[in-house]
């Protein structure tokens, strides 16, 4: 999809009203639909008001476990009350460790739970499209999983439901949240490098999955909808557009170099925003050497976050070096999870919406059919 075709989607917004204002009321169960009414009511009227942002998780895999999970109970105004897994003893366990009163094996039974406010979809991104319009028919906000789904058509359709029924949709880009990055912003805002110019993105590791492993669904196009551009790439490309705003035209190559699967290993792109400035980015699953590294280039200078998660940030100015360093979130989805709850507190924009989530889609989709790729089962 083009940028002028994203930019020319004409969806409704919904008024956004803070959550500590409304009283969620089920109305009807028929046909597995959970319809909601909302009710507005004045402080001395309310009959009931729920302190936290109370979440459900779908898919209690190694994400949930030790990323996505735990800031769903140790943020502030955040309680996990719910999980589900199709194993129900796998959930049960999953519910135990992470003090869930509830575990459920079925996504229908966990949605009807009036208890919940909010559900975390941590499952695969062939499931996320489906799974975000029944939460938003039952009147969930949520908080998904990225890359947002497997197309742009679909984010679009996840949009759209969330929207109609006037709930939050919010994807789950955490990088976008490290202090080192926030930091990387603020300084780019005050003009310490002057004007941006370039971005050079390297990120490198090995990943040596097997085909016949389900663990593995990264290298099932039909259930991971492309190789390293759509799992390791899209936060690159999300993180780069917080950075610099809005990608206009997209170009590279992604296609497998070294191992022997259904999808790309090695994805290399140029970036055009709408500033004039332009990125460089090499992701690699097939490099024996790790790095991750965010390069910013301006007129005046540069920022470095390297190694992206370990907090910190370089900038260099006229020859001069000053070195910084951010503390590194314990839990790597703490951010979105904060940002979520403010959110709905307050009605303050949240940082990777939707909206958000598709534009970086629309940006992979660009480069997928920009060259080589093989992206089958699609």
């Amino acid at each position: 999809m083009s940028s002028s075709a994203v930019e020319n989607l004409r969806l409704t917004r919904p008024v956004v009203v803070p959550i500590s204002r409304i009283c969620w009321h089920a109305l009807d169960t028929s046909d597995s639909v959970f319809l909601i009414q909302l009710k507005i009511y004045n402080k001395k009227e309310q009959p009931f008001f729920m302190a936290y942002l109370r979440w459900g998780i779908i898919g209690c895999g190694d994400v949930a476990e030790h990323k996505g999970g735990p800031p769903l109970y140790t943020v502030h105004d955040s309680e996990l009350v719910a999980v589900m897994r199709r194993d129900r003893r796998k959930a049960e366990a999953f519910a135990a460790r992470h003090g869930a009163k509830w575990a459920y094996a079925d996504v229908d039974a966990l949605l009807a739970d009036d208890e919940l406010n909010a559900v975390y979809i941590a499952t695969p991104p062939h499931l996320h499209c489906e799974q975000t319009i029944r939460a938003a028919r039952a009147g969930k906000h949520i908080l998904c999983e990225k890359p947002m789904a497997m197309n742009v058509e679909e984010c679009q359709r996840m949009m759209q439901a969330c929207w109609d029924a006037g709930v939050t949709l919010m994807i789950a880009y955490y990088r976008n949240f490290y202090p080192n990055v926030v930091k990387m912003k603020a300084l780019i805002g005050q003009g310490a490098i002057g004007e941006v110019v370039l971005a050079r993105v390297n990120c490198t590791g090995f990943f040596n999955p097997s085909r016949h492993d389900f663990a593995n669904w990264r290298v099932v196009p039909a259930i991971s909808g492309g190789g390293v551009l759509m799992d390791i790439g899209s936060h690159r490309i999300s993180l780069l557009q917080y950075l610099m705003g809005d990608v206009v035209s997209a170009r590279g190559h992604a296609e497998p170099v070294y191992l022997d699967v259904d999808v790309d290993d090695s994805a290399v792109f140029t970036l055009r925003f709408a500033s004039g400035a332009h990125a460089v980015a090499n992701i690699n699953w097939n490099v024996g050497i790790s790095e991750d590294a965010v390069e910013i280039y301006g007129t005046e200078g540069c920022l470095r976050c390297s190694p992206l998660n370990s907090g910190n940030l370089t900038l260099e100015q006229s020859g001069k070096v000053f070195e910084m360093q951010e503390p590194p979130l314990r839990y790597t989805h703490t951010g979105l999870v904060a940002d979520f709850v403010t959110h709905l507190k307050t009605g303050a924009r949240i940082r990777c919406s939707g909206e958000e989530g598709l534009k970086t889609n629309a940006v992979i989709e660009q480069i997928y059919a920009a060259g080589p790729s093989r992206r089958q089962g699609l």
